[in-house]
């Protein structure tokens, strides 16, 4: 009986190691496959820096030349650099200081967003910095002036009372639109509607230029005068304009809320002339300037139309 036990206990012992053998061979198995998942991982990831490490050599022996580099960038960005930078001011720093084009407003006026243009506060008036002026009349001149040169149009806007003379005067020297009376809403956003006026207008004139109206009643005439008067009040700057056009320059971006606004909404480009007391990030390109002084205005839009009678000698 004690031989049979011991036999038993054998036959026991002998089944309770098998699985314990096969779950050891098991575990080991799958060890290994994780191994070989890692070296095969680790093998990719060394040929790849490999493989960078050898395009960086082949970019660092090739000759110099321009890399574009692809990232996200507005709609403006893209124009300016298709423009190019080709124009040179003609006016220096001395000049805008002279005009008084770094005379801000008071500093509980000041828009937060406004200060980096700021270069100090003297006696609770902002200080505009003229370095900046001249850098980013520079830029706005340079793209005005691929503008005009590659055939699209500006409009020139300043109906506060400080701009409207310079404005009209150097527009109509540059022989560019212009709106000097105001702003009429819907300009941009209802731009058909302002065309059908210009070209009105245009019939007006032109018929009372030909004596198309000669059997007109005096009174007819009349009212087709006034008709024309008022048609030029609102649309007569734009005389000649046959689309909608590509660009926007306001004088004090603030006041010109509205044809701010509308410019947005159909992709216009708007540059501004604004003051310390302006939100910068209401237009594509800035001048930051004094836009109450007479002269300060005149100094930065009659540089302006140096730069597009320059272009259109150009093209």
């Amino acid at each position: 009986m004690a031989e049979e036990a011991k036999k038993t206990v054998k036959v026991v012992d002998r089944r309770e190691n098998k699985p314990k053998k096969a779950s050891l061979v098991l575990k080991a198995k799958k060890q290994s496959k994780v191994d070989a998942e890692k070296i095969r991982k680790l093998n990719e990831k060394t040929a790849a820096a490999k493989k960078a490490a050898e395009e960086s050599r082949q970019l660092a022996e090739a000759p110099e030349q321009e890399v574009q580099v692809s990232t996200p960038t507005s709609e403006v960005s893209v124009r300016e650099m298709e423009v190019g930078h080709k124009y040179e001011l003609s006016i220096d720093l001395k000049d805008l200081l002279a005009a008084g084009c770094h005379l801000g407003h008071k500093t509980s006026k000041t828009n937060p967003h406004f200060r980096d243009f700021i270069y100090t506060t003297k006696d609770g008036i902002e200080i505009i910095d003229l370095i900046k002026t001249r850098e980013m009349l520079e830029r706005t001149c340079n793209y005005i002036y691929g503008l005009v040169r590659s055939g699209r149009k500006l409009v020139m806007v300043g109906t506060k009372r400080q701009a409207r003379e310079v404005v009209r005067r150097v527009a109509m020297e540059a022989g560019v639109p212009y709106i000097t009376d105001r702003w009429l809403g819907g300009t941009i956003s209802n731009w058909e509607q302002i065309s059908k006026n210009i070209k009105k207008l245009a019939e007006i004139k032109e018929g009372l230029e030909k004596g198309r109206y000669a059997d007109y009643t005096k009174k007819e005439l009349s009212l087709l005068k006034k008709e024309m008067a008022r048609l030029e009040k609102i649309v007569g700057g734009l005389a000649g304009l046959d689309k909608l056009f590509d660009a926007i320059l306001v004088v004090d971006s603030g006041f010109e809320k509205t044809a701010l606004k509308e410019a947005r909404g159909r992709k216009v480009v708007t540059i501004g002339v604004a003051d310390t007391d302006s939100d910068p990030r209401a237009v594509d390109f800035l001048v930051p300037a004094n836009d109450d002084s007479v002269k300060s205005v005149a100094a930065v839009i009659e540089e302006i139309g140096k730069a597009i009678t320059a272009a259109k000698k150009e093209k």
